[in-house]
């Protein structure tokens, strides 16, 4: 039983405890919620500006809200709240009061309504709404009331500023005192904005000075400080804004440029005064008449709402001190108000409570249309608009309940003109109410007219046609004025003629007609107009002279009156002209002025924009242009994506694509790289991509139809502003062409040096005396090397025998026996019937078969040993002793391109080569050994004096041209090329003379020393090599012999600096003295060892040319400082002991 009732007493605890625990989350979530719902109270009442209060009657103890607290000024963290408190706070002239009206609540157990002032610990004072509820106790008596508390400051301030400004014109229409009125503007703008002092100025009859009429404020000191002031430029903000006629808002007086006069600036701010906004007080007609003012102890900029509040109290002003001046100059009127309301620019009516017009000034009887006879007793409602009139009984209303408010509406003139007024009623004594009428159409117009520059805006940025553009500008200006026809012409690129631009209204015919006139200076209104580049205002094309030529076309199509307006490009240049006309002879008004500165403004802008896209587009089309002429072509890729953004059009020929479908995708254009150059290129572009960095490469293209473009492409990186890889953008130049040409002048200096080398093996040949055969052998090899040939013969002619003999034969670098399968070994006399070998002997020059399947010269028996040998092309060089064609050299290839001049012209060196052997040979057989040794010595030297100098010559002249190709220089390697031809020419030329034993042809022309000098100029010329030259004494008449040693001695000298010495200085000089002759030639070159020196074919040559004269040669040198030669001859032909 104990254990049962254990168990039953356990049970319920548990149940207790579980209702318990569920209690304990209820009551977190309720005061979870309840905090919840006092943040958002909280947050509720800051907004709202409504502070919530409960307060105890009997104990005088209070609770306030964050926000109570806010609008007392007080911290609730330092403050407690009470009754007391609160009525301490409250400002003094209310608190008697609300202590009366809360003992009525209390007493009579109800709530309460109050509105008071709170007079705050920092001196400002706030407008509250105070509401309370009772909650009574158990007897019925009031035990504590709970309500609210809201901050109506600015409510109240709204109320004060409009019953202000009601009030200031009761003040003007019952004539109160001026300086009254504005103390009084004053004050209600210092208490609608707190914090802030205001001052009216009036401009003194001086027109220089400034009278302190109102600031009842400002400390007097200051007010005496801005009367010494006269107005200018920098006289602080109310002598600014009274000299400019402008408003002037200057932030910090501190520092503002405006302020720049000591005294003054130093005033202001030694009365606490730091922020200054003055606007100027214009009369009807535009006068300054003084300046309205508010000052602001602390640096501040003036805000929307402050502007307006400012613009309505310089309203106020101007009408008071108009109104003053009025009353001042009809004092002894007895309708003073009727004066100061006549006064006003705008319509002032005074009606009855039916609307009825009881009194009309005469900008009301100008506005409406109509004498005031007629207006006085008829209904205000009138000049509504039939579908509107329901409008006026509805604002009666208001006005009745309200007293006053503003309101824009249209207006019905008598002669049914509408207009766009703004309307101020408010109500006067005895149930009568006045309404101030302003039009507004000037401002009505400005909006309208800006929105139609808007949309003229957009059209020019969306690119729309000029046309179209101009016709919507003349179409505004049609729009904003009656009776006007609006034309547009456009200045002719010529600068003499007017095109038609825009005119939708004006007759078709009078466009044609004065499209395309010239202007002058007396061209009616729009050829004047752009002649003088100023406006022109015809107002009566009937009489002025200006439209003499034009105005029989005018009047015809009624056309009476034209205004011309030149419009301007930003640099000042007339580029068209914006006219109006009209059918009656009339001239502008200052708004027909202003909307004629409007439409020229953009006009201009909109012609300038297409003229600018004109002048693109011609770029745009010069650049094509030159990128066609230069084979470049632009283009952008962005990697990210493969995109291919932009290709221009020489871009798409240089790389063999179609421009219709537009650029390729990334793969597509990288399938048209050669295979060898893909992989190169993706890791070159690859590296490019990682690294952001620029590229620039060549490589080959496969172009439709199989052919092979060389490019040169160079690319750059454009990235955005955090440094992300956007695009690349570059260039791609189709260098086919100068590979080719790269590959020819390759070719010719491989050529060169061929003949170089070809040249140094026969000199060492001829050198050793070897067997004239072994030579001929060597030569025919050397041909068949550089040519790269099937096979190489000597054919020559035995004249006793009337045969062609094969004398020697190459065939794969070997000498080898005839063949006797061809047809001149089969038939000796065969070359008789062969049209190759008869146009040789002919012509004794080369002869070329590049094809011999398609030449008719090849044929027969002739034609079918080339078949079987496989040979596809042939050349033949003759053989020439004394212009005689002793033999030929013939060359055959398999398969090869077309022979190229400089392989024809080495093969004919060479072929000389071959000649001088042969004559040789037949010193050698004739028996003249010695007589055979020296001439074989003179050859060699000639030779070497000729072909070898003048090859080297070549070889310069063509290194310095393949420099100049690699920089890009076409011209200047043009001219290395040219040169290098001539020295060629010129050293064939010799070594011809030398085998005929002739004299050089330069000394045919010169003596030795102008010779030499021109001989090393022509092989100098645009090398690296600077030559100087030097002559003392008087040159003596030297043999012929000596002539031309000393000139071959020189010449070898310069080819041996050239050839080794890496010089870049050559100075030859010349000296005549005491019967004797010397010649220096020194270089500043790498120099040698003496010791160490091994003559070869030039020094020996020097040597012996030197001791055939008589004279010495001394030859000076070491490692790095040049080589010195001297020649020393003496001159009376006797050698030198």
């Amino acid at each position: 039983e104990l254990e049962a009732k254990v168990e039953e007493r356990t049970a319920k605890l548990s149940r207790a405890n579980e209702e318990l625990h569920r209690e304990i989350i209820e009551r977190e979530n309720a005061e979870q919620k309840l905090r919840h719902s006092e943040a958002f109270l909280t947050e509720g009442q800051r907004i709202s500006y409504t502070g919530s209060w409960s307060w105890d009657v009997s104990s005088g103890k209070a609770t306030w809200s964050e926000e109570h607290y806010r609008i007392f000024g007080f911290d609730p963290e330092r403050t407690e709240a009470s009754f007391q408190l609160f009525m301490e706070t409250v400002h003094p002239e209310d608190r008697q009061f609300i202590k009366q009206k809360l003992d009525e609540a209390i007493h009579e157990r109800t709530g309460f309504d109050l509105e008071f002032r709170l007079a705050l610990a920092d001196g400002s004072v706030k407008h509250v709404q105070g509401v309370g509820r009772p909650v009574l106790g158990r007897s019925g008596e009031v035990d504590s009331y709970t309500g609210t508390t809201v901050d109506i400051s600015e409510r109240k301030r709204g109320e004060a500023l409009f019953a202000g400004e009601k009030r200031l014109l009761e003040m003007i229409a019952t004539g109160v005192a001026l300086e009254q009125i504005l103390n009084v503007l004053c004050q209600i703008i210092e208490e609608y904005r707190l914090g802030t002092l205001a001052s009216v100025l009036l401009l003194r009859p001086d027109g220089v000075h400034l009278e302190s009429i109102a600031g009842p404020r400002l400390p007097k000191g200051w007010r005496q400080e801005m009367e010494k002031l006269p107005i200018g430029p920098c006289a602080g903000s109310c002598g600014t804004a009274a000299y400019r006629g402008s408003a002037v808002i200057v932030s910090d007086i501190a520092s503002d440029p405006l302020w720049d006069v000591p005294e003054h600036r130093a005033a202001a701010l030694s009365h606490g005064l730091r922020a200054s906004w003055s606007n100027p007080i214009l009369s009807s007609e535009g006068r300054v008449l003084g300046t309205f003012c508010i000052y602001e102890r602390e640096t501040r900029s003036p805000n929307p709402h402050d502007l307006e509040v400012i613009e309505k109290a310089t309203y106020l002003a101007r009408v008071a001190i108009e109104r003053d001046r009025a009353e001042t100059d009809l004092r002894t009127s007895e309708e003073k108000y009727r004066d100061l309301i006549n006064a006003s620019p705008d319509a002032i009516c005074a009606m009855d409570a039916d609307g009825k017009c009881l009194l009309v000034n005469p900008a009301g009887v100008k506005l409406i249309g109509r004498p005031e006879s007629e207006l006085i007793g008829t209904s205000i409602a009138e000049t509504y608009l039939p579908e509107e009139r329901h409008l006026f009984k509805d604002r009666v209303d208001k006005l009745k309940a309200e007293g006053a408010f503003r309101f824009e509406r249209k207006f019905l003139r008598k002669n049914g003109e509408i207009i766009p007024v703004e309307v101020s009623l408010s109500a006067l004594r005895g149930r009568y109410y006045q309404a101030i009428i302003r039009d507004i159409s000037q401002r009505k117009w400005r909006e309208a007219l800006l929105a139609g520059e808007n949309r003229v805006l957009e059209m020019v940025a969306k690119g729309d046609s000029l046309a179209e553009i101009l016709d919507k500008l003349c179409l505004l200006v049609e729009e904003q004025s009656s009776d006007v026809l609006a034309s547009i012409l456009l200045m002719d690129p010529n600068g003499k003629q007017l095109r038609h631009g825009a005119a939708p209204n004006l007759p078709k015919t009078y466009t044609e007609a004065i499209d395309g006139a010239f202007i002058g200076p007396a061209v009616g209104s729009c050829g004047t107009a752009a002649y003088r580049a100023e406006q022109v205002i015809v107002s009566d094309i009937a009489a002025d002279p200006l439209w003499a030529d034009f105005r029989d076309l005018a009047l015809t199509h009624s056309l009476r009156a034209c205004w011309s307006t030149p419009i301007f490009s930003s640099e000042g240049k007339v580029i068209g002209t914006f006219a109006m006309y009209y059918r009656e002879p009339r001239s502008p008004s200052p708004r027909e002025q202003e909307t004629i500165k409007h439409i020229t403004y953009l006009a201009g802008v909109a012609i300038q924009r297409k003229l600018a896209e004109r002048a693109r587009r011609e770029s745009e089309a010069y650049l094509a242009e030159a990128q066609r002429l230069s084979h470049t072509g632009s283009w952008a890729w962005a990697p990210a994506t493969g995109e291919i953004r932009y290709w221009s059009e020489e871009t798409y020929r240089v790389l063999g694509f179609d421009p219709e479908p537009g650029p390729p995708r990334f793969e597509t254009f990288f399938e048209r790289l050669c295979p060898e150059d893909q992989v190169r290129v993706r890791d070159l572009f690859e590296n490019a991509i990682r690294d952001k960095t620029d590229f620039e490469t060549d490589y080959r293209v496969v172009r439709p139809g199989g052919a092979i473009g060389n490019i040169h492409a160079v690319g750059h990186p454009v990235c955005d502003e955090v440094g992300n890889l956007v695009e690349f953008v570059g260039t791609v130049i189709d260098i086919t062409e100068s590979k080719r040409a790269e590959e020819a002048l390759r070719a010719s200096e491989q050529v060169a040096r061929g003949q170089v080398e070809a040249l140094a093996q026969s000199l060492d040949v001829l050198a050793t005396a070897p067997d004239p055969e072994k030579f001929i052998g060597q030569m025919l090899g050397t041909i068949g090397r550089l040519l790269s040939a099937q096979s190489v013969a000597l054919w020559l002619f035995d004249e006793s025998a009337d045969s062609l003999i094969l004398r020697s034969m190459v065939d794969g670098g070997k000498l080898v026996g005839p063949d006797p399968e061809h047809p001149f070994a089969k038939d000796p006399l065969f070359w008789k019937h062969n049209a190759l070998i008869q146009e040789l002997l002919f012509t004794a020059g080369p002869v070329v078969c590049d094809e011999w399947e398609t030449d008719p010269r090849v044929n027969g028996e002739w034609a079918d040993y080339l078949k079987r040998r496989g040979t596809k092309r042939f050349l033949a060089v003759p053989i020439l002793v004394s212009g005689q064609v002793r033999g030929y050299i013939g060359i055959r290839h398999l398969d090869r391109g077309s022979y190229r001049p400089e392989e024809i012209e080495l093969t004919q060196a060479l072929a000389h080569q071959v000649m001088l052997a042969l004559q040789l040979n037949e010193f050698a057989e004739q028996g003249r050994r010695a007589a055979v040794f020296e001439e074989r010595n003179r050859m060699a030297r000639d030779i070497h004096d000729t072909l070898a100098q003048g090859f080297t010559g070549v070889i310069v002249q063509l290194e310095a041209a393949e420099d100049a190709i690699a920089c890009g220089c076409r011209k200047e390697a043009d001219n290395h090329l040219h040169r290098a031809g001539e020295l060629a020419r010129q050293s064939l030329s010799e070594a011809r003379r030398s085998v005929h034993a002739l004299r050089p042809r330069a000394l045919e022309e010169h003596n030795f020393w102008d010779a030499l000098k021109g001989s090393i100029k022509n092989t100098t010329v645009g090398t690296a090599l600077h030559a100087t030259f030097e002559a003392q004494g008087k040159l003596p008449e030297l043999p012929q012999p000596w002539q031309e040693n000393l000139l071959h001695i020189g010449q070898e000298a310069l080819t041996n600096t050239l050839k080794y010495a890496h010089a870049r200085n050559f100075k030859t000089r010349l000296t005549y003295k005491a019967k004797e002759l010397r010649l220096e030639l020194r270089d500043d070159g790498d120099g040698f060892k003496v010791k160490d020196r091994h003559d070869g074919v030039g020094l020996r040559g020097m040597r012996e040319r030197v001791e055939q004269m008589g004279g010495e040669l001394e030859i000076t040198s070491s490692g790095g400082k040049g080589t010195k030669i001297t020649v020393l001859l003496p001159c009376n032909g006797q050698a030198i002991s």
